[in-house]
């Protein structure tokens, strides 16, 4: 019974990364390129995280604070990131990387594949491990 809730929950998984991809794919699509430059490094708990300036094409600024942090710090003042940006949304900041632009997709789609495996593997698998019956023979 568990291996069906596995199946469906990697199904589930599946199609919730499969979404995220496609929501992905549509940023960068309408998305335009800028140029971010670090203003400032903020200390969180003992360890430092770059914030950028973004410059827009519309000659807007947007401040964005990177997610992550390191000790010591990975950015220095006045480093450049390339980001992109939604030109309707200009709030809509995510740096280029391939992480960063696809992190939920991944950590969805390494977990719903093993999921998926094991579950389909135990339901399809399930009768060639049966015992025979005696009333059989």
């Amino acid at each position: 019974m568990l291996y069906k809730l596995y199946l469906l929950a990697g199904l589930i998984l599946l199609a919730v990364s499969l979404y995220i991809l496609k929501q992905s794919v549509d940023f960068i699509g309408r998305s335009e390129r800028a140029i971010g430059t670090v203003t400032s490094l903020e200390e969180i708990d003992d360890a430092y995280s770059p914030v950028f300036t973004v410059k827009t094409k519309e000659n807007g600024e947007v401040i964005y604070h990177h997610p992550t942090s390191s000790k010591p710090a990975s950015w220095d003042v006045g480093e450049e990131a390339t980001f992109l940006y939604d030109t309707e949304n200009p709030r809509s900041v995510r740096m280029m990387g391939y992480f960063w632009l696809f992190n939920w997709t991944i950590i969805s789609m390494a977990t719903a594949i093993p999921l998926i495996i094991v579950g389909a593997g135990y339901y399809f698998l399930s009768p060639l491990t049966r015992w025979p019956d005696k009333s059989d023979t």
